[in-house]
């Protein structure tokens, strides 16, 4: 399985100045090494940008923090703490900035499987453009596990870590089977676009893809979580480390 950068536009100068413009105002890098050439955001703008992806102030938020921790929450503050979780459940509520602020497109090569769970992922995103076994004809490759995973007790989906045996099913001889039977069709004069239905989910597709800077933040929150599969962590992953160098602050702040 691969992910690999394609293009990006913006930075986290453009999301600052993206949230700026509304207050008709701009940002500039500041020059940490004139020698070398550096440059970084201002302090006051890193803390636009955490203050954009929190949807509150860092002074409020560490406030109702620190009476949680010390005190519990009572009375008026009780009131504040349900508006603050009713809140976090639509935070960043300020997410239009990230969206003007930074788009990245990818190249990915993964198994079907694995692409349809991403692809679940709508808001935020571009149309795929996907290999299509309608016209390509070249022998298809197939992801297998190193191992088998038992499956969890405690949830309806899921996996343990622990190797599974099974005797019976060699997903060698599945594939195998498959790409014959496949091979089969097209040499029997078979249309691509119908042969290619014997095809398993382990199959690779690769497809191009295009979102915006929050819904790439956004896809990885909820692919990394460790209830989320496996294999689509390891993506997950792969795409972080493409975005996280290109927007650093923004990143560090939609992915906490």
């Amino acid at each position: 399985m691969k992910v690999t950068y394609e293009d990006h536009m913006g930075s986290d100068i453009a999301v600052v100045n993206a949230a700026r413009v509304s207050f008709g105002k701009r940002s500039e890098l500041v020059c940490t090494d004139m020698k070398i050439g550096t440059y970084e955001l201002s302090k006051a703008d890193q803390s636009l940008i955490g203050f954009l992806a929190r949807g509150c102030t860092s002074s409020d938020w560490s406030k109702l923090v620190y009476a949680i921790q010390t005190e519990g929450v009572y009375g008026e503050d009780l009131k504040h703490f349900r508006e603050l979780l009713d809140h976090v459940k639509k935070i960043p509520s300020h997410w239009v900035p990230f969206a003007n602020g930074g788009t990245i497109v990818m190249h990915f090569k993964v198994p079907i499987f694995v692409a349809r769970q991403l692809q679940k992922h709508q808001a935020g995103f571009e149309p795929q453009s996907e290999v299509s076994r309608r016209y390509v004809t070249d022998a298809p490759e197939f992801y297998q596990p190193e191992f088998w995973r038992e499956a969890a007790d405690n949830v309806k989906q899921g996996s343990t870590d622990e190797a599974i045996y099974v005797s019976k099913i060699d997903p060698d001889f599945v594939n195998d089977t498959a790409l014959r039977t496949y091979n089969e069709l097209l040499e029997a004069g078979v249309c691509p676009e119908q042969a290619r239905i014997v095809l398993p989910q382990s199959m690779y597709t690769e497809y191009v893809w295009k979102g915006n800077l929050y819904a790439w933040a956004s896809l990885y929150n909820t692919r990394s979580d460790p209830h989320a599969q496996k294999e689509v962590r390891e993506v997950a992953e792969q795409i972080r480390a493409i975005v996280e160098p290109l927007y650093p602050v923004s990143w560090k702040e939609l992915t906490r």
